[in-house]
């Protein structure tokens, strides 16, 4: 099933190549990335199929290179150590795919009833849609990993310290690979607290948060992917959900040109960011309501199938309000079941975004699993409802 799911699916050339330079120059003893740049060029200009089979090798000409998801380097030596027969992209593509086939067999064993795991296995672990992202190569898949963590804790109830700790660091290391994990991690921690051990909560808190205070932070800014999301739904500035919005407007207002290739460069990164920041927050004061519905539309998305910019254009706002009539109704089922643990890890698992960004697929892969158990949990209670019926 995963392999029919394989359309060579990937980001462009200079979000990946950079990356699994990274990776295959990487030196344990210094946390800093040097990419080999020149390779990094000559790979942009292969074929999406070459691309996923090619090798990069190790050099010395290197420079240093701040723009880069540190744990997602990490991610890519690990499965380079595993499958060293594959190119570097399909490698991460297969490590995906181990930690798929795991998660899906480990949640099928927590659950009791055989319909649930019946459900689980259709809806999840063999979703074309589901399967589409882990065929994806990059950070998005990653972000199911503290969803499968909180899962475990939801349907066990409690685990251990060492359990915790453990989990503390898987924490730490996911948001080095996606921060966006980062809200629904401190929902676990509050929740822990409240309902299992507030020293165990307060010790895995200190682990991930030391973790990542000393681990190297990713160079990002969120300013482009603000400016950009205002395009996700009609708006009067002619914004369109497009990396390329973005490089046009820096250009009409300072002349220079942006793109995906000399972004990385520190100085045009910080004068771009300065731009569009300015620009984002004088249309927060220009038009308040508007900011406010896209935070609605995209929350509301985010409990259902998510966001999807090409059906959009193909079907126009028919799919959006599809997508919002179901996550309603998700919301509203979530709450008549009593499911507020869930529904408020949903809500979490995609708020870091949301609030200006609406939640693409591979965004919030890390709610699937979610609603999955959502939808289990929302069937299990009408089935013991009909059996306090039957036995009245």
């Amino acid at each position: 099933a995963l392999r029919l799911m394989d359309f060579n699916q990937t980001m462009t050339s200079m979000w990946v190549g950079p990356v699994l330079s990274a990776a295959v120059n990487f030196d344990i003893t210094n946390w800093n990335m040097y990419v080999n740049w020149s390779e990094v060029k000559e790979f942009s200009h292969l074929t999406t199929s070459e691309m996923i089979n090619y090798n990069f090798y190790k050099v010395n000409d290197l420079i240093l290179y701040d723009y880069l998801a540190k744990g997602l380097v990490l991610l890519v030596v690990i499965a380079k150590k595993i499958f060293f027969f594959l190119g570097d992209l399909e490698a991460l593509q297969y490590l995906q795919y181990l930690v798929h086939i795991i998660i899906s067999i480990m949640t099928l064993s927590l659950l009791k009833h055989k319909y649930q795991k019946i459900l689980f296995f259709l809806f999840y672990a063999i979703n074309p849609i589901i399967l589409w992202v882990v065929n994806y190569p990059f950070y998005y898949f990653w972000q199911v990993v503290p969803s499968f963590i909180f899962i475990y804790w939801y349907i066990k109830k409690d685990i251990s310290l060492i359990l915790i700790s453990i989990f503390s660091i898987i924490f730490a290391f996911s948001y080095m690979v996606r921060p966006t994990v980062l809200l629904l991690v401190i929902l676990f921690y509050i929740l822990f607290a409240i309902k299992n051990d507030i020293k165990k909560a307060f010790i895995g808190l200190i682990i991930f948060i030391g973790l990542i205070n000393i681990a190297p932070s990713l160079s990002i800014g969120p300013w482009h992917t603000m400016y950009v999301g205002v395009g996700a739904y009609n708006n009067p500035y002619n914004i369109q959900l497009s990396d390329e919005a973005g490089y046009k407007y820096y250009k009409e207002q300072t002349n220079k040109i942006v793109n995906s290739s000399n972004i990385m460069k520190t100085n045009i990164k910080n004068d771009y960011y300065k731009v569009l920041q300015k620009r984002y927050i004088e249309i927060i004061k220009e038009n308040p309501l508007m900011i406010c519905k896209n935070i609605i539309l995209n929350t509301t998305q985010a409990y259902s199938f998510g966001y999807s910019n090409s059906l959009n254009k193909k079907f126009g706002n028919k799919i959006i309000y599809t997508s919002i009539l179901i996550g309603l109704i998700m919301i509203g089922l979530l709450l008549y079941t009593k499911q507020y643990i869930l529904f408020l890890a949903i809500g979490f698992a995609s708020g870091s975004f949301t609030l200006y960004y609406p939640p693409i697929i591979s965004y919030m892969f890390g709610n699937f699993i979610l609603l999955v158990l959502g939808i289990i949990g929302i069937i299990d209670y009408f089935i013991e409802q009909k059996k306090l019926i039957n036995a009245k």
